[in-house]
């Protein structure tokens, strides 16, 4: 439980599928302390900047290639199926 590391794809795509528990996800703005941690993976401690919106079993939320995101607050379970798309 708590946070997540921010990512940046540069050729993937990410599609979430909630399937248990709530969460905020922060979508956009810009990577702290970026990394690169292989080809078109970009990691960072958070993003600052964007848009956050809570996320409930049953939601689907898209994730296109190079948009920063990052799992701003997760307090109880939360369990996904995740879908990569790539380029």
């Amino acid at each position: 439980l708590g946070t997540g590391t921010a990512e940046v794809h540069a050729s993937d795509t990410d599609i979430f599928f909630v399937t248990e528990g709530p969460a905020t996800i922060v979508t956009g703005g810009t990577v702290v302390e970026p990394k690169t941690t292989g080809v078109g993976e970009i990691r960072g401690t958070k993003t600052e900047g964007g848009g956050a919106r809570k996320l409930v079993k049953g939601d689907v939320l898209v994730v296109p290639s190079g948009t920063p995101h990052w799992f701003s607050e997760v307090n109880e379970t939360f369990l996904y199926f995740l879908v990569k798309v790539t380029k």
